[in-house]
Order: C-alpha cells, then sequence, then structure tokens
C-alpha cells in the first residue's frame, strides 16, 4: 500500500471527527437547569405487613409513600427530561426492602419483552427498570437487580474495577403490562445484602429505566454520561432505621447422574454423585463459601483452537463458583483460576518415560478438586478482605506393558494447596489501595511459588485526573534450590472523564518475574508504553446518536538491555446512528516491523518480521428488528516478505418471537505468507539450527445457538461449535543470527488438518429460589491430521466419523435458607 495515500486518509478521518465535534459543540435544546440536576434524596416507610409481590398494588400503604420520579436522560440526549413518566415508591419491613415501580408507556403494545434465561438481561429486546444500591454509600460497592416487563431478573455486584455478573442474589419480583405503561414489584431480602450495623441506615441509590425501542436509557438521579465514574451522581435512600443484619446462614446440596461414552471405551460408564456449596456470613460484612465435593460436570465446553503460538491459551472461567463473588481476588491480576483442577504439571512424564512395549493406560487430564473455601466482604471502613483456599488430590498416571501386563504408576501432580489473600481499602473519590499474595504449595516435591502485589488508583474529586500503580513481585523455591525472584511494575496517569481523555502507560517485567503457578501470563522480559487519545461526542447531531475516536502510539522494548520489539500507531472510530446501527473503524501500522524474540523457542534467537499495517471495520445493523446482522472484515500486510491476512466474519440473529431466536456466527480467516516455528535441530556442539515455514493458514469457525424461553423459569437452549484449520507449508527456512530467514533444504512434513466439533444442549428450571433442575447434553470431537483437506464436506464427514465423547447428565440442586428453615420449623 502507498504509504502517502495512507497517511492522507488518516488525515481525513480525523478532519472529519473535528468538524463533528465542532458540529456536537452546539448547545443541546432541553437540557434541564441545574436545580433539578442536583442529587436527590427519598425516604423508605416502615410497612406491619409485606406486599404480595405479584406486580399489583394493591395494599393501601402503596399510595401513601413518597415517591422518586422527574428521571432524566442519560442517554441519547444526556441531561433532558425523560420522554415517559416513572414513579418509584419504597417500603421495608425487618425482612427486606420493598420496591414499586410504575413505568408510564403511552404504546404498552410496543414495549419489548424479550425473554431470556436469568442474568442475560443485557442481551435481550427488552426494557428493564434497575435498582442499584450502596449499602455503604460509598461511591464503589454497588448491588444492582434489574426487572423485565415479563418479570425476568438480573443481579450483579459492582466493586472499584469491574462488575460481577455471576453473582446470584435470593430475591422476589414480578412485573405486568397494563393499559398505561408496565409495573414491577421487588422484594430484596437483607439477606441478599452487606450493611453496616447501625440505628439508622443511608444507603446510596440511584434507579435506571431503559426505554428499548428508543435506545433511552434515563435515571432517577441525573448522571453525566461524560464522566466514567457513575456513581459519584448518585442519591440517597433514608428513613430505614433499627433493621438488624440477619444471619446469613444457607446450604446448596446437589445430585447429580452422569452417564458417558469416551473413545476407545465400547461400554457405557455412569456415575451418580453428590455434594454441597455452603454460605455463612460471619458477620453483617464477611461472609464464607465452601465447596464440598465439587462438579462440574455441566459447565460448556471450552472453544478450543489450533495453537501454532509459543504462548498458552487463555480460556475462560465457567465453573460457578469460581467466577461468582470474585472481585477481590482479581486485584493485581495475579489469580487466574482455571490454574485449579488444571492439567497436571508433570502431564507428559509418563509419556516421556515409555519403555519398549509400553503404553499410557490412564492419564487424568485435570487434577482433581478435594474443596474449596473463600472468605470476602468488606466493613463500614470500607475494608475489603478475601481468603481463598483450594486443595488439590494426588493426581496419578498407569502405564501398562503390553506384554507382561504390569503397570506402572507415575504421580503427576502430588497433593497441591492454593492459597490467596486479599486486603482492598476503599478512599474517598472512588480510589482504592490494595495488597494481594498467592501462594502455590506442593509440599511433597518441595516446590513453592508466592507472588505477592500491591496497586492503588488515585482520582481526584472532579474526576479530571488519576493514578494508578501496580507492583508485583514473584518468588520461587524447588527443593534446595536458590530462589528465584522477579518483579512486574505498571504505572499509568489519565483523565478519566469528559469529551477529551488521555492515558500514559508503562508496564513492564523483568526476565525472572513468573506469576504463572496461580496466575497467567504470556511472556516476562518486556517494557511497554503506550500513550492513548481519546475524544467523545455523546450527544446526538446530525445523523449520529454518538461517536468515539481514538489515536494510540506504543513502543515496546525489552525490559533486558531495553531492545527493540515494535513501534506502532493506530486510529480508529466507532460510531451509533440514529437508526441504531453501529460502525468501528480501526488502522494500525508499525513502520519497523516487531522484532519476535518468542517464535523461535529459544531465548536470544529473534525473528525480525518487516514493517506491517493492519485495518479493520465492523458493521451491525438494529438490534430492536427481528432480523439483526453483524459484518466484519480485516486486512493486515507485510509487504516485504508478502503476507497477506484476510479476516471476514458475518453473524446473523433472528428473533422468532420473544420466546424464540436463533442466531449463526461464522468467521474466515486465511493467511498466505505466514512465517512460523516447526523444528529445532542440535548439532553435536548442541549448536541449535532453528527452522520456520512460509505456510498458508485457512480457518473456519461456525457457531450455531438457539434458545426457546418457555417462562422465566424454565429454557432449552442449544449451541453447536465446529472449528476447522487447515495449515499447508509452502517452503521452510533456517534463522540466521540477524534475525532474518536463509533458504533450506529441509522438508519434513507438518501439515495439519485440524478439526474441533462440540454440542452442548441444556435445560434448566428454576423450580424454586435459589434452586434448579438442569439436563445436559454433551457432544466432543477433536481430530488432527498431516493430510490437508480442502472439501468442506469431505472434511465435515471425516470429522462426524472421527472418535466423539458423548455424555447425558442431570443435576438437582437446592437453596435451602437457614432463616425459613427455623420459621418452617
Amino acid at each position: 500500500m502507498n504509504r502517502t495515500k495512507y497517511t492522507n486518509r488518516t488525515l481525513l478521518l480525523i478532519l472529519f471527527f473535528v468538524i463533528a465535534g465542532h458540529i456536537s459543540g452546539q448547545t443541546l435544546s432541553g437540557v434541564l437547569d441545574s436545580e433539578k440536576l442536583q442529587r436527590k434524596t427519598i425516604e423508605a416507610v416502615r410497612i406491619k405487613n409485606p406486599p404480595k409481590i405479584d406486580g399489583l398494588p394493591d395494599e393501601s400503604f402503596w399510595k401513601t409513600i413518597p415517591l422518586a420520579k422527574d428521571f432524566v436522560e442519560y442517554t441519547p440526549r444526556n441531561a433532558t427530561k425523560a420522554r415517559y413518566d416513572t414513579e418509584i415508591r419504597f417500603a421495608y419491613d425487618d425482612i427486606a426492602l420493598y420496591a414499586l415501580a410504575i413505568m408510564y408507556d403511552p404504546n404498552p403494545d410496543s414495549i419489548f419483552k424479550e425473554l431470556g434465561r436469568r442474568d442475560q438481561i443485557e442481551q435481550l429486546a427488552t426494557d428493564y427498570i434497575s435498582f442499584d444500591i450502596l449499602p455503604y454509600n460509598d461511591g464503589l460497592n454497588m448491588y444492582e437487580f434489574k426487572v423485565t416487563p415479563n418479570g425476568l431478573q438480573n443481579d450483579s455486584k459492582y466493586s472499584a474495577n469491574r462488575q460481577d455478573i455471576n453473582w446470584d442474589a435470593v430475591w422476589e419480583s414480578a412485573a405486568i403490562i397494563t393499559d398505561s405503561g408496565w409495573i414491577a414489584e421487588v422484594k430484596i431480602p437483607y439477606s441478599a445484602l452487606r450493611f453496616p450495623k447501625v440505628d439508622q441506615q443511608v444507603w446510596g441509590i440511584n434507579i435506571w429505566r431503559n426505554l428499548y425501542r428508543l435506545n433511552e436509557k434515563s435515571t432517577w438521579c441525573f448522571v453525566d454520561n461524560k464522566m466514567n465514574n457513575v456513581l459519584k451522581y448518585y442519591g440517597e435512600i433514608k428513613g430505614i432505621d433499627n433493621i438488624n443484619p440477619p444471619l446469613r446462614l444457607s446450604f446448596t446440596p446437589y445430585l447429580a447422574g452422569y452417564a458417558e461414552r469416551v473413545p476407545g471405551v465400547n461400554k457405557l460408564s455412569s456415575v451418580v454423585m453428590g455434594g454441597m456449596d455452603a454460605r455463612w456470613g460471619l458477620n453483617e460484612s464477611y461472609t464464607l463459601d465452601m465447596m464440598l465435593i465439587p462438579d462440574f460436570g455441566q459447565v460448556q465446553a471450552d472453544d478450543q483452537v489450533l495453537n501454532l503460538s509459543p504462548f498458552e491459551i487463555r480460556y475462560d472461567e465457567k465453573r460457578q463458583f469460581f467466577t461468582e463473588g470474585n472481585e477481590l481476588f482479581e486485584k493485581g491480576e495475579l489469580f487466574y483460576t482455571r490454574r485449579i483442577g488444571s492439567t497436571p504439571r508433570n502431564y507428559s512424564l509418563p509419556y516421556n518415560n515409555l519403555l519398549p512395549n509400553e503404553s499410557v493406560k490412564k492419564n487424568p487430564g485435570k487434577t482433581r478438586i478435594i474443596n474449596a473455601t473463600k472468605l470476602s466482604g468488606r466493613n463500614a471502613k470500607g475494608l475489603g478482605m478475601g481468603i481463598f483456599n483450594a486443595m488439590t488430590n494426588n493426581t496419578w498416571a498407569v502405564t501398562e506393558n503390553s506384554e507382561t501386563l504390569e503397570t506402572a504408576k507415575f504421580l503427576t501432580q502430588p497433593f497441591t494447596n492454593y492459597n490467596v489473600m486479599v486486603l482492598d481499602q476503599n478512599l474517598k473519590n472512588n480510589s482504592y489501595v490494595s495488597l494481594i499474595n498467592t501462594n502455590y504449595n506442593s509440599p511433597k516435591d518441595k516446590y513453592l511459588a508466592n507472588v505477592t502485589g500491591t496497586e492503588a488508583k488515585l482520582n481526584n474529586s472532579k474526576n479530571t485526573l488519576a493514578f494508578f500503580g501496580r507492583l508485583n513481585v514473584s518468588n520461587k523455591s524447588y527443593g534446595n534450590e536458590k530462589h528465584n525472584i522477579g518483579h512486574n511494575f505498571m504505572a499509568s496517569i489519565s483523565k478519566p472523564g469528559g469529551k477529551f481523555t488521555y492515558r500514559l502507560t508503562r508496564d513492564q517485567a523483568d526476565q525472572k518475574y513468573d506469576p504463572n503457578d496461580m496466575g497467567f501470563m504470556n511472556n516476562n522480559n518486556y517494557a511497554s508504553n503506550r500513550l492513548n487519545l481519546n475524544y467523545s461526542i455523546k450527544d446526538p447531531f446530525w445523523k449520529i446518536l454518538n461517536t468515539r475516536s481514538g489515536l494510540g502510539v506504543r513502543y515496546n522494548t525489552l525490559y533486558e538491555k531495553n531492545k527493540f520489539k515494535e513501534l506502532s500507531f493506530e486510529l480508529g472510530n466507532g460510531t451509533t446512528f440514529k437508526n441504531f446501527w453501529e460502525t468501528f473503524i480501526e488502522a494500525s501500522w508499525s513502520p519497523r516491523g516487531y522484532y519476535d524474540y518468542y517464535e523461535s523457542r529459544i531465548w536470544g534467537y529473534v525473528y525480525k518480521i518487516p514493517a506491517y499495517y493492519y485495518t479493520e471495520a465492523y458493521l451491525s445493523t438494529d438490534p430492536r428488528k427481528a432480523l439483526k446482522f453483524s459484518l466484519g472484515g480485516s486486512l493486515s500486510r507485510s509487504p516485504e516478505n508478502k503476507f497477506t491476512g484476510i479476516k471476514v466474519s458475518l453473524s446473523p440473529r433472528f428473533r422468532i418471537s420473544d420466546r424464540a431466536t436463533i442466531s449463526f456466527s461464522a468467521e474466515w480467516d486465511n493467511k498466505q505468507n505466514d512465517y512460523g516455528w516447526v523444528n529445532t535441530q542440535y548439532d553435536s556442539l548442541m549448536q541449535p539450527t532453528i527452522y520456520l515455514g512460509a505456510r498458508e493458514i485457512k480457518t473456519l469457525n461456525t457457531i450455531l445457538g438457539g434458545k426457546y424461553i418457555f417462562t422465566t423459569k424454565t429454557s432449552l437452549t442449544l449451541r453447536m461449535r465446529h472449528y476447522w484449520s487447515r495449515v499447508k507449508y509452502t517452503g521452510f527456512y533456517t534463522l540466521n543470527n540477524q534475525g532474518y530467514l536463509d533458504a533450506s533444504i529441509y522438508n519434513q512434513p507438518h501439515d495439519i488438518n485440524y478439526n474441533a466439533f462440540t454440542a452442548d444442549a441444556q435445560f434448566v428450571w428454576y423450580f424454586a429460589p435459589g434452586s434448579e433442575l438442569s439436563a445436559v447434553w454433551k457432544n466432543a470431537i477433536f481430530s488432527s491430521g498431516k493430510k490437508v483437506i480442502n472439501n468442506y464436506m469431505e472434511n465435515f464427514r471425516g470429522t462426524m466419523n472421527s472418535s466423539q465423547t458423548n455424555s447425558f447428565s442431570i443435576r438437582i440442586l437446592y437453596y435451602l435458607d437457614y432463616g425459613y428453615l427455623k420459621k418452617l420449623l
């Protein structure tokens, strides 16, 4: 590509957004005066008899309770009066906080009310009302409770740096659609909250209303959408007096049955197992969670891919115990929960020690978790504390001699203890300071990995300047070996709020830093310097609802000796139009290329990739329509080594009704003249010869999904994924000491034809609060061959005929609350 043309296009993009910013700078008509934008207070009223949670405001006391009203638009026309009225009332007793919400709408037949599973509201075409409660009124820690016109629930927790969407509370709600809009009634038991033990409670609060067909979000207390700290604008709820935090003690026993057929075994295996989760509120602030005899058999399969890189693939955590209530344990980015119950550390040991006529008869791919416990919470002074502990049992592999039938056992990972400790103190202005320690201990082989980190986030009162800093130190020892100590340091200064924002960041790690026994990091020995500049227009103008443009500069080196790695420039824009279509475009350029110190697999050897550029574009249509699709594409080019990468994706979604939806996504990735490591050979003096291959990589990834929601309590979902990747080598080279490639006569076969096919079908019935019955069918096929197949149908038939794992399971779990049991007995 001509560099001059590329620069001219970049300048035109910048000019467009400058002009757009000037147009949007005009005063927005309808903006409310400052008095109506002040923080508000609402009174809750004590009641003698609780309301029936049915969505019908039949109880007479609702008519006499003060109103929270006069909602203000958050988007698209920030600081203007909300289009339709909303009225909220709060009542309470010794058990719970109650809320009645009336959402007026002159067109009730047009209210969006798509059904889905719990905690999926943000993904649905539906209106909702959200109650955001901060019991400590600290501007940092919040509980969120959402309800849709169909009565579907969504709950989550917020802390200073993240949202925990996997947090689930036991609460009640009901909703109905009327001739004048819709009504929601909510009961939030105190057992679902953490609050100080004082006579008079003053909680932070705000209420959000989503009017989906108009893409309008409005709030009871005005929130400036140009500032990223929305909690600073929240109001207060008062009048909740003389309530005591209840004893929070609950048990969730489960019983599960599995039937499975695995490759190479003709017999169908089955097992019945049981276990229990327990939760105990030690006081009003801290909670102890325990998992006894865990069961994760119904967790959705990972989307496995062909990994040609020198780095480990990071997969998302899907096990509920490890996803819920973990906001404290994510401080410092030191705890990757997938390490617990993962592949044994010496998994390859039995294969490396096979003798003639021996084969591996048994080698578990995951360590078995004995139990896991976590203590977490935050007190009235804003001190958060978290303690996590898990243990895995000895993991054994078994080999067998085919002639003598003798077996041998290999300990692939001995008993291991995983421990995490966190202290986190809230500070003013949405700031905090934290201390975290992770400890991995394998006593039998005297292996210890310890990482200690501290981080702080400091904001000024106007949210115009923020500082973030982090320092982690790792310390590893094995037997009598010398301790190996390394560090990771990151610091940034930023302007987080306003139309114009910036962030300047320095991130570094030395060659000895290694948190990977309990954390996740692809590589150490790096120093990264980055500057990001962003300009946002959130007020509608012309045909645009909002737009955001960004410019980034990145300069990376090795930490040791400051050796160059990469210099890159990035320019991007994301825009939402008034017809609710969205676009995104990004371009980046690395004029000096990339010095890859990792592809060779031997430290000290670098592969110098020539200059390259990358462009990406994305388009998404109106999500309110029954048929919605997303289209994306990207182009990567490195002209000097003739590398070209083209990626195209298409994702249609069809909403058949409010109950049924079908979705499909397909992504095609085609790389030509991609260069990567294939082999390393050593001579008699142990001097390496590193071979890299030029290859064509073609990957097709398709996902078909469907759901049918019977009620807010019952649902059926299906997901099928086929991933097909072909790697064909067209030439081989040796990597010389200067980092360039020389021609080679090496010509061994390295072609790959890889397939991963998974299918998951799940039926779920929430038959009681916190209780569920689930039935899951799973199918998995993973195949890899050295013969590249170019015909899709031929490849698909071969994949379906490969060995596969099938399983069917039923699990029932029942939530038992101490308060309910006490009342019952």
